[in-house]
């Protein structure tokens, strides 16, 4: 008598087939000679996109620069580091950063002042109120610590220049101390760009 199979019929009972990977290939080794090729070629990239974001970033946000004096009081005090750009063309109102001439006898062979006036516009000082005009028109100055009167001037600005005069009007380190050489104005040459946030101490974007 046989014994009944308790194995159902649709249970597999086939065994699996195992598939054995084929062995990769080693690689071959490579020599000094070429790892040296390949560290100097990965060294070269790395080299050239430094340069790149540097190039980059002096183009788009500038230099840093010291001020060495307070006659930017208040906007600007001793011992700030800020950020000068040569992005877009200065403007009247704007901070910047300029080559010093002799007249100024500064510590430094650079300076920052605020541009009032530029080529063809009249810039004289002052109006019965004591302010600063640019043709014929009174400037209010929010940034000015310290009376603008002090020295007296009428200049049409030449094409191609500038005037300047800094914040803090009881220092004569601008325009006022060469006013009978073109008027007092700078070039436009000699502007190096514009201040555009004070990084340290940070106090961020000027107004």
């Amino acid at each position: 008598m046989s014994t009944p199979s308790l194995q159902r019929p649709d249970d597999d009972t086939q065994p699996i087939p195992v598939v054995r990977g084929r062995h990769a290939a080693p690689r071959p080794k490579r020599s000094p000679q070429q790892w040296a090729l390949v560290i100097a070629r990965e060294a070269g990239i790395i080299a050239a996109i430094v340069v790149v974001i540097v190039i980059a970033v002096r183009l788009i946000v500038g230099q840093l620069a010291y001020v060495v004096d307070d006659a930017m009081e208040p906007t600007l005090v001793a011992g700030d580091r800020v950020v000068v750009t040569t992005w877009g063309d200065p403007g009247v109102g704007d901070v910047v950063l300029v080559r010093s001439p002799e007249g100024w006898a500064t510590a430094s062979d650079t300076s920052v002042v605020r541009i009032i006036a530029t080529s063809g516009q009249r810039v004289a000082c002052c109006d019965d109120s004591g302010r600063v005009t640019v043709d014929g028109v009174p400037l209010e100055e929010s940034y000015v610590s310290g009376a603008s009167d002090q020295v007296a001037f009428d200049t049409v600005v030449p094409p191609g220049r500038i005037f300047v005069l800094v914040d803090d009007r009881a220092t004569a380190r601008d325009s006022r101390a060469l006013l009978d050489v073109e008027g007092g104005t700078l070039s436009t040459d000699d502007v190096l760009g514009r201040v555009v946030l004070v990084a340290w101490p940070p106090r961020g974007p000027l107004d």
